[in-house]
């Protein structure tokens, strides 16, 4: 009778064919919660026979289901209706590899009269999850451990770079004094001797700042905010107002957007970029720059670049001496120069922090040019 109630099919070996062919263990039990059907793979895993258990309690062939009111409340709830599920649980018997389902079995009238069980054998997907969350604290260890290395670089960094500093300055005001103090019994080439070694104590004092930039963005933290280019715009032509008077250059923007970032990184970046405008001249040439932006397409993104966020594209023209168009790629590397250094100075990093800037913005440089016709850095950067 109790097997009856299960079998609500008019082909009962159909049922068994089914049932008995399952990789998965299914049982089911009746209102009394005696066994009223249970598959081959029931039997194989749990060791015990089908004859043995039918019509026996189910509570007492497994007490250990007292104790997991998870189970319980699933059963109980598969009898009230409704279809109920228990996900694997390690440290409790028969769970830890096995998820269970729970499905209400109802009469003609509509009756809930038996509940069938379904346990699916999840051990390698356990296992996967098991090795992937150990792979994940492995890799999560390595990121605090490589965050508190790049922490200790840049600090590490600037306050070296600051110990250096110091004495160049020291050196630096010591020849000044000298030019100043003997300037009269001083010959002319020793004068250019001097001012040659306070060039390069610049350079060296330039290069500093330049490594400590470059060392900061890779160490930044801080939260992204809403970030005024125009804002960044006028406070990079403070920075730059002396050169920009010596050079007597003009600068142009027509409006710059609003975009998430980080002030302080964006400020360097217009700054690098401008600077690059007015370094980067003919002798003689009136520096030009242009600062453009607006909203890109993402069929119009360039090759190697993809985004699913609204892009913006900040492009700095000037009308400098350029570049061949076929070194465009070697601009952002470190130290590299397409140009005499003698004719222009710098760190030779400039570019190389402004590509690592616009990265660290989850965004894109680059380069265009034509020798002797100016250059066009483009950024793209995400405007959401």
């Amino acid at each position: 009778m109790r097997k009856a109630a299960f079998q609500q099919t008019s082909h009962p070996d159909l049922y068994e064919l089914l049932t008995d062919n399952s990789i998965d263990r299914v049982m089911a039990i009746d209102e009394q919660w005696c066994v009223i059907a249970w598959n081959k793979t029931a039997a194989l895993i749990t060791g015990i026979h089908k004859d043995d258990i039918i019509g026996k309690s189910l509570l007492q062939v497994f007490a250990q289901l007292k104790e997991d009111p998870e189970m319980i409340d699933a059963i109980q709830s598969a009898f009230r209706g409704y279809k109920t599920f228990v996900p694997a649980r390690t440290g409790l018997f028969n769970r830890e590899n096995y998820e269970n389902h729970f499905i209400p079995l109802t009469n003609e009238a509509g009756k809930v009269k038996s509940v069938m069980n379904i346990m699916h054998d999840v051990a390698g997907r356990v296992k996967a999850e098991k090795r992937l969350q150990e792979v994940n604290e492995a890799l999560a260890q390595q990121y605090r451990q490589l965050e508190t290395v790049t922490t200790e670089m840049a600090t590490f960094t600037y306050i070296t770079s600051n110990e250096i500093k110091e004495p160049l300055r020291h050196v630096y005001t010591a020849f000044e004094l000298l030019v100043k103090s003997e300037g009269k019994v001083l010959s002319n080439g020793g004068k250019a001797n001097i001012r040659r070694i306070q060039a390069s104590i610049n350079k060296i004092n330039l290069l500093l700042d330049d490594i400590w930039a470059l060392s900061h963005i890779n160490s930044f933290k801080q939260v992204r905010n809403n970030v005024d280019l125009n804002e960044v715009y006028r406070e990079a032509l403070v920075k730059l107002e002396k050169k920009i008077t010596e050079r007597g250059a003009v600068i142009e923007t027509d409006g710059l957007p609003l975009i998430p970032g980080y002030k302080d990184m964006l400020q360097t970046l217009f700054v690098n970029l401008i600077d690059n405008g007015l370094k980067f001249q003919e002798k003689g040439n009136q520096p030009y720059i242009r600062i453009a932006s607006h909203a890109i397409d993402s069929a119009d993104l360039p090759p190697g670049f993809q985004s699913n966020k609204p892009i913006v594209q900040v492009s700095f023209t000037d009308n400098g001496i350029g570049f061949d168009p076929v070194h465009a790629d070697r601009v952002f590397i470190m130290f590299e120069k397409l140009h005499p250094k003698s004719l222009y100075h710098g760190s030779g990093m400039g570019l190389t922090i402004a590509k690592k800037i616009v990265e660290a913005h989850d965004g894109f440089i680059q380069a265009i040019a034509q020798p002797g016709k100016g250059a066009t850095i483009k950024c793209y950067l995400p405007a959401e």
